[in-house]
């Protein structure tokens, strides 16, 4: 019997490598990984892995996004209900109201949606959900009532959602199945199979079975000998190029309809139906979080390729778990797993690696240099200070660490963030939930950044000298009560760091000393040696000057609402 092998390819392939690796340890099969390659030693070994592998691919997918599926948040009330039923005078008007909402805008939003309607055949038995949703009245109470003169139709109403929610329970399959399918799955494939609209097969598990898993097995026994074409993706022998790359979200196309994308209006890109498996698993080899996903293509090796991204999972959760529900997670998650890497282990000095992330229904894409990877895992204690640091632009709010993490992988320097939060610090303050210490750890990683290309060296020091040079400038014009000035002062030298305008510059903060009788610092003279001194500095010293200025929401921690 022949071996199979399997080895990493590009980006989406090596993501479904990942996915498929996954399932199949998870569920005890013992994989064989030889460098870059997924080993299986027969064609019987890879059949038998594949058993049952429709219930592998969505029990991996529900378990490990559970906390995150609307189906939890219907089950997860459960304890809270059954808690208010023994112990019935605990209930007070904050839980009475957060039993109401639980009932309007989750259980009964969810059970009347169009996913969960299309469950119920599956599920079966006696008890009909919409009915009983449709019977499901919350209990009002009036003015001039306690909570106490409503307990019979209170109880009642918590017996009518102790079924529904005991329904949901027995149909976890199918109705936390059909929420990966819409949350998940769809980032990554789309418009076959269960997403197909015409699909006539209403089991997505069969329709899994049938679409991807069997055509699988039965290509593995079929006679290739006389198949002329090749698959685009491994080269084995196909016998034609009905499977197409078109179901795969942002890359594949239409082949029928756009045949200008194909050499000569031919489409010659096809792949062999263990491949279009292999594709469909890429959801399980990404990591997402609230709408965004991330891959890491680390394809020195298959195992180093599972290790950083089941790393970067690890991150995600731990941080999940703390309620920090913002989309930073995902670069929380990147940064804290370059730093968490062992110098034994680390294979990212040897190349660069690219990271895959999925944002608002796109792919963004970066290589990650051995310069920046170096940067972000020397900035960690400055990139932990940033993550509740946000400020609102035109109604967006904006989260600082995510801001400057893009930059950082766009391979950017800060400059234009820093000029624009120190200019809303001085105009729109109310805008500014962040203090004059985090735009001085921004300018702490934009000081390694410049380090990292050769433009700065060995003048750390000045970074700390140029803010606290101007902290105490500002002390003593707040002892010549002329706080007043400082805005129209720190414009001006904005402006001329803006337009590199270093007269301007110098000559405004010479005034500013001129005014308080006080010799020159030291360090303003560092913002001559050359453009990025002027700016590293001189924003610095911007910083350091309207470091007492803040309103109520710029806390510590970045003023989280």
């Amino acid at each position: 019997m022949s071996e199979i092998v399997i080895e990493l390819g590009t980006w989406q392939y090596n993501a479904g490598i990942a996915g498929l690796c996954n399932i199949l340890e998870k569920n005890g099969v013992e994989i064989n990984i030889h460098e870059d390659k997924l080993v299986f030693n027969s064609e019987e070994e890879l059949k038998k892995a594949l058993e049952n592998f429709e219930e592998k691919y969505f029990n991996y997918l529900i378990e490990k996004y559970e906390k995150t599926l609307s189906w939890y948040k219907i089950v997860s009330y459960k304890e809270e209900l059954q808690d208010i039923k023994n112990n019935f005078e605990t209930l007070d008007e904050k839980k009475f109201q957060e039993l109401d909402k639980y009932i309007k805008e989750v259980l009964k939003y969810y059970i009347k949606s169009a996913s969960y309607k299309a469950a119920y055949e599956l599920i079966g038995g006696n008890i009909d959900p919409l009915q009983l949703e449709k019977e499901l009245k919350p209990v009002s109470i009036k003015k001039n009532e306690k909570i106490s003169d409503k307990k019979e139709d209170i109880l009642k109403m918590i017996d009518k959602v102790l079924v529904l929610i005991e329904y949901c329970e027995k149909g976890k399959e199918y109705l936390a199945g059909k929420n990966v399918i819409y949350t998940l799955i769809k980032n990554a494939w789309n418009g076959v199979c269960f997403l197909n609209p015409q699909t006539k097969e209403k089991n997505f598990y069969k329709d899994f079975k049938n679409y991807f898993v069997d055509t699988a097995l039965s290509y593995l026994d079929e006679d290739k000998s006389k198949y002329k074409y090749e698959c685009f993706v491994c080269d084995n022998k196909i016998k034609n190029f009905d499977n197409d790359f078109s179901f795969l979200n942002q890359t594949g196309f239409d082949t029928a309809r756009k045949p200008s994308h194909a050499w000569n209006f031919l489409n010659n890109a096809g792949m062999c139906p263990l491949c279009r498996l292999i594709y469909s698993c890429i959801p399980v080899g990404f990591n997402y979080v609230y709408g965004n996903g991330i891959f890491i293509n680390s394809n020195q090796s298959l195992t180093e390729l599972l290790r950083v991204n089941r790393l970067v999972y690890e991150k995600i959760y731990n941080h999940n778990t703390k309620n920090e529900g913002n989309s930073s997670l995902t670069y929380r998650a990147l940064a804290e797993a370059l730093k968490d890497e062992k110098e034994e282990n680390l294979k990212y000095e040897l190349a660069d690696i690219q990271m895959v992330r999925y944002e608002n229904e796109k792919y963004y894409f970066n290589i990650l240099s051995k310069n920046i990877i170096k940067i972000i895992k020397n900035s960690k204690n400055d990139l932990d200070f940033l993550t509740k640091a946000w400020y609102r632009e035109i109604n967006t709010d904006f989260r600082i660490y995510e801001e400057v993490m893009k930059k950082l992988l766009n391979n950017q320097n800060l400059f234009t963030l820093i000029y624009k939060l120190l200019f809303y610090k001085v105009s729109r303050e109310k805008d500014c939930h962040f203090t004059a210490n985090h735009v001085m750890n921004i300018l702490n990683i934009n000081y390694r950044i410049l380090e990292g290309v050769g433009l700065m060296e060995n003048k750390e020091k000045f970074n700390r000298e140029a803010k606290a040079a101007g902290f105490y400038l500002r002390e003593k014009y707040i002892n010549k009560k002329a706080e007043h000035k400082i805005p129209g002062l720190c414009y001006r030298i904005l402006n001329g760091i803006k337009t590199n305008n270093r007269k301007m510059v110098m000559d405004t903060i010479f005034n500013m000393y001129l005014y308080v009788e006080s010799p020159v610092s030291n360090v303003i003279a560092k913002m001559l040696d050359d453009d990025k001194s002027l700016e590293q500095f001189g924003y610095g010293f911007t910083a350091g000057f309207l470091s007492g200025k803040q309103n109520e929401n710029s806390k510590a921690d970045g003023g989280e609402e």
